[in-house]
């Protein structure tokens, strides 16, 4: 079969690869389509040691059913899913809690297993949901990002914040701006650098959106709040200057969840936090929960991905992989690839 093959540092090819098997308990999924993320780019980029190759990456994936392994009830070949990204062993208190993200035994598909940029990856059934026939193979590629926008808002304890203040407006950042907007929120409003995606952002729906690089972000979210604040920022960023706008635009008893990990040292003021009583989360990975309510947003038609996703063929892979990490297109935010 083909794979985009992660060969080795800096080293990118689509080659052949032997079929995989499914053991006993999984199932081999051709894969209908899968999503480049940013996490992937950003490790490609860096050498980042969490994927080392020679290794197949890709954990945003859909597609078919081909074989099923002994042990599996409940699947047969032909069935369309979507794959949770995170393996996780099902036993320990985190995966009783239903928190198996935080499980400290997990794996994530594409980092020391192979992942979905094949033809065919072999994955535990437990890692499967149905995908329905009304959503595409293309939104079921976008199941998992979305998810995350799912779980980061489900961190919120306001049901119905009136203002939802979303910094960056990637692939995380757009999802979570149209979670928010699915939730109720009254007013969405969106912050980048990039004024191509403040365009797809006020598309979704945010209005007003603003360029940091153009002014001081937390003044113009205060003046629009009338020195309020956000009730709910999500910091899709996650560098140390975003995390402390993040908190410095919320509104005193605001809630800011942080999802991004562009960098890992943060210096905050303790006394904005504490005499604001503004409560900060960190948002990581997604619950099968969170996966069933993206395929539920997907199949309900809550979410607009068309203008800013482009599916590529996975013989292009290589090409569109260095593109992104080299110089991101203005045409599109986030790739598929479609083996």
């Amino acid at each position: 079969m083909k794979a985009l093959v992660y060969s080795d540092w800096d080293q990118l090819e689509v080659r052949d690869v032997p079929e995989p098997k499914p053991k006993a308990g999984e199932v081999v999924v051709r894969v209908a389509a899968v999503g480049i993320c940013g996490s992937e780019l950003e490790g490609f980029a860096s050498r980042s040691p969490r994927r080392t190759p020679p290794l197949v990456m890709g954990h945003e994936f859909c597609g078919e059913i081909q074989e099923v392994g002994a042990g599996v009830s409940g699947y047969r070949p032909g069935d369309r899913v979507v794959v949770n990204s995170v393996i996780s062993c099902g036993r320990c208190p985190a995966c009783r809690d239903g928190q198996s993200h935080l499980c400290p035994e997990r794996e994530v598909f594409g980092m020391k297993r192979p992942g979905g940029f094949a033809e065919l990856c072999a994955v535990p059934a437990a890692t499967l949901l149905p995908l329905p026939e009304k959503v595409s193979p293309v939104e079921g590629a976008l199941v998992e990002p979305l998810a995350n926008g799912v779980h980061a808002l489900s961190l919120v304890a306001q049901r119905l914040p009136e203002t939802v203040l979303v910094i960056g407006a990637g692939t995380i950042g757009l999802m979570a701006l149209q979670v928010a907007k699915a939730m109720g929120a009254f007013r969405l409003v969106c912050a980048d650098t990039n004024e191509r995606r403040l365009e797809v952002a006020h598309s979704l729906g945010a209005e007003p959106v603003f360029n940091p690089a153009r002014g001081d972000l937390v003044a113009a979210v205060r003046e629009f709040t009338r020195e309020r604040g956000a009730d709910v920022v999500i910091d899709a960023v996650g560098a140390s200057v975003t995390r402390r706008q993040a908190v410095a635009a919320s509104r005193p008893g605001g809630e800011v969840v942080w999802i991004g990990l562009h960098e890992d040292v943060t210096e905050l003021s303790g006394f904005d936090v504490v005499l604001g009583e503004r409560r900060i989360s960190g948002s990581y990975a997604v619950t099968p929960r969170d996966l069933q309510a993206a395929i539920g947003l997907f199949a309900h038609g809550k979410i607009e991905v068309a203008p800013w996703v482009r599916p590529f063929p996975l013989a292009e892979g290589a090409r569109v992989f260095r593109q992104l990490v080299t110089a991101p297109p203005e045409e599109y935010i986030k790739a598929l690839l479609l083996p």
